[in-house]
């Protein structure tokens, strides 16, 4: 197998950074802090992982989620209907969409199991509660099984090079380095050590559909290969976004 050039394997993992944050920021900016605005809240605290508003509502608990989903299904409809002609463009759509999609839909079946998160605080007193969380359990593993299939579907019609790496190699190095950056920016949180190890990792290690969609097509097809051209703007503009995320959103905004 083709290993990525030193220059294409950075340019992957600054791609990895920009989709992963504005994934991140789809969920906590734009749905939880942009619903608190709307409902005449004020926003007091804002991170990578984390949002308070001054006031309190299952609008705002919903809006993260659903923003986080609105977001990568635009990724994915970009790229299906006005495909980029750069591979590195595409490939920043794509994983946009990969990052933003498990994480959210992975959300139902985590709080659905555990009753904790955005998606338990929505259905919070609705009953019967089993029965609530049951089904909000086995909508997350439906549709996080249909983006498994978007996804690898996508590899295979959006990506096919003559060059390259394969899918597998793709998605794992993108996969690991937003867990990095995330386990990064959780060093810089300024609340307590439980809401980095509940909240910071497993937005990231959500994304792991994306490594097994990765490792199907490229068993199913071998000599599959993505391009990932060295691009010293979308290094420049990974390496800006990493930092942004981790010192400045990863310690948190008060306002």
């Amino acid at each position: 197998m083709k290993r990525p050039s030193p220059g294409g394997g950075a340019t992957l993992i600054a791609i990895a950074y920009a989709a992963y944050f504005i994934a991140d920021i789809a969920h906590e900016a734009l749905g939880h802090g942009g619903m608190c605005l709307a409902l005449g809240g004020k926003l007091i605290f804002l991170s990578t992982t984390y949002e308070d508003c001054s006031i309190h509502s299952r609008l705002i608990d919903g809006a993260g989620p659903m923003m986080g989903i609105i977001v990568g299904l635009l990724a994915w409809v970009w790229l299906k209907v006005a495909t980029p002609r750069s591979e590195n463009t595409r490939a920043f759509l794509f994983l946009t969409f990969a990052f933003a999609i498990f994480w959210n839909v992975f959300y139902l079946i985590r709080s659905g199991i555990t009753d904790q998160g955005d998606w338990a605080f929505v259905i919070a007193g609705l009953q019967p509660k089993l029965v609530w969380h049951i089904a909000m359990t086995v909508l997350g593993i439906v549709l996080y099984a249909l983006a498994m299939r978007m996804t690898a579907a996508s590899i295979r019609t959006e990506f096919p090079a003559d060059s390259g790496i394969s899918p597998f190699a793709f998605t794992s190095i993108a996969f690991v380095a937003a867990v990095i950056l995330s386990a990064i920016a959780a060093q810089f949180d300024t609340r307590s050590v439980a809401p980095n190890l509940i909240d910071k990792l497993p937005s990231a290690l959500t994304a792991l559909g994306l490594v097994w969609a990765g490792y199907t097509v490229t068993r199913a097809t071998p000599a599959l290969r993505i391009a990932v051209p060295q691009s010293l703007a979308w290094t420049a503009i990974g390496a800006a976004t990493a930092v942004f995320f981790v010192a400045v959103l990863g310690a948190g905004l008060w306002f």
